[in-house]
């Protein structure tokens, strides 16, 4: 933090004035007066006050700490919301909209998605076939716990994969399985099927059982989401509570988790008891709900006022927008709850192979939400992006404009919302760059290379490398910033 900005925030937290008053002294501070009597004990007006702080604090914080269970919790209500009534059954999302809904989805990809309950199913069998596949087992706070597809152990030739729950001993008989143990009752299993022509095949070969019942599994159940679409956006006030009640109650406390339990438990979510807050406590859920999404969201998009150092190069604006503590969400000496927070409102799932550095393994992402004059996107104007030659990407690489408000596609009338190496009749250069452009109207003659906006609606992009090449894990390709069209 740079040290002017150090010296404001100082200064906006120091007492505002120290005055006498009836032998007692009186405190103006940021939250209000503060009254103490001669002996320095606080009035009762100014105990309510300051517990009323301390109990909005505890909120905000609160709603920072909880966006990735209430982010999973959204997915696994939204394979509910497509059909998925089984602890083992599993939800497929393609296209534009077919993933309309998913945080920061892209088109060229189809994602499958199962999130059984290990309390219920006991361990499971996840059984992967060969083909270009890239996936990631994660727990229900989205930590990676395993990579599996072509950034795996298994690169790509298939495997079996056994996911056990806590206090779940490796059963016998797992010889040849790959065993992952989760921390969280509910497994969070996501991968992404690479190469469209392949979908049909390798998602007829997904299966997704008990373990109990391996001499003899029942048929796996798949799903293909439709065009009606269930949004996985955190919801607002007093929805997320509720949200983030239903993951609490289900999952286990874990240590690092405790002194947020006795956070919450102030303000009436506390595991084991029904969320019936009084009053008090649902006021400064509502009030904490509104604050801690703008924080979230300043967070996310606005990261950079934090550091330089999710910065992809020096000069631009495009950022990392996974940093290297996220998919574990520890650092070296503490979790990553900043981190954590700032990825998980705008998008959702992680593995290793998305901060990996091996080229040509996995997928690389850097995102930009202000103009390179500094200014927030905005789907009423007009931008454009030149893509210098030679993108450096083994399988490909892709454009993707969002949605500020719900974190997924920009709303269009073309019904695309992605552009890139993968686009039929993309324009290029004769020198093998690329010119893009984005707003409400396609600039004569480039319809072919431009994403449609909509104007009042502010939107964010990510730049994506799927198998990013040196160029990319390196920073040496200088990828411009998005300016406002001439």
């Amino acid at each position: 933090m740079k040290p002017q900005r150090l010296l404001s925030l100082a200064a906006a937290l120091l007492p505002v004035s120290g005055l006498a008053q009836d032998g007692g002294r009186s405190i103006e501070t940021r939250v209000g007066t503060l009254t103490f009597d001669e002996r320095g004990m606080p009035t009762e007006e100014t105990s309510d006050l300051l517990f009323s702080w301390l109990d909005f604090q505890y909120g905000v914080q609160s709603f920072l700490w909880g966006l990735p269970y209430v982010g999973a919790q959204g997915w696994l209500e939204s394979n509910r919301f497509h059909g998925a009534t089984g602890e083992t059954d599993m939800v497929a999302y393609g296209g534009y909209e077919g993933s309309m809904g998913i945080l920061t989805p892209t088109s060229n990809v189809t994602y499958v998605f199962g999130f059984p309950n290990l309390e219920k199913t006991g361990p499971v069998v996840w059984d992967i076939p060969p083909g270009a596949i890239i996936g990631s087992i994660m727990d229900f706070s989205q930590r990676a716990q395993g990579d599996f597809g072509l950034p795996g152990p298994d690169k790509g030739e298939g495997v079996k994969l056994l996911i056990t729950g806590p206090g779940q001993e490796t059963p016998k008989g797992a010889d040849g399985y790959r065993v992952i143990q989760l921390p969280t009752a509910t497994a969070m299993m996501g991968l992404r099927i690479l190469n469209p022509d392949e979908v049909k095949d390798l998602s007829s070969k997904l299966k997704l059982y008990p373990f109990s019942k391996r001499d003899n599994p029942p048929a796996s159940k798949l799903i293909f989401a439709g065009e009606k679409n269930s949004f996985m956006a955190q919801p607002h006030g007093m929805a997320y509570w509720e949200r983030l009640n239903t993951v609490i109650q289900r999952e286990p406390v874990e240590e690092r988790d405790r002194f947020f339990m006795a956070m919450l438990r102030s303000l009436g979510i506390e595991k084991g008891k029904a969320f019936q807050p009084d009053e008090h406590q649902a006021k400064v859920l509502e009030a904490a709900a509104i604050v801690g999404e703008k924080m979230a969201m300043a967070n996310s998009f606005d990261h950079f006022k934090r550091g330089e150092a999710a910065r992809y190069r020096d000069d631009s604006h495009w950022k990392y927008v996974l940093e290297p503590e996220v998919p574990s969400q520890r650092g070296e000496s503490y979790d990553a709850l900043e981190e954590r927070a700032a990825y998980t409102y705008e998008a959702i799932a992680t593995s290793f192979a998305m901060v990996t550095k091996t080229p040509g393994v996995g997928s690389g992402y850097i995102g930009m939400y202000r103009d390179h004059d500094g200014d927030w996107l905005d789907g009423g104007k007009n931008y454009h992006l030149h893509v210098p030659p030679n993108p450096p990407a083994k399988r490909f690489w892709s454009i993707t404009l969002y949605d500020t408000g719900t974190r997924s596609f920009v709303p269009n009338e073309t019904k695309v919302a992605e552009i890139g190496s993968r686009t039929k009749g993309l324009k290029q250069n004769d020198d093998g760059s690329v010119d893009l452009w984005f707003g409400p109207k396609a600039p004569a003659g480039k319809e072919s290379n431009w994403v449609q906006t909509s104007p009042g609606k502010a939107w964010f992009t990510y730049l994506r490398c799927y198998g990013p090449l040196e160029g990319f894990l390196e920073a040496t390709w200088p990828v411009p910033d998005i300016e406002k069209a001439k």
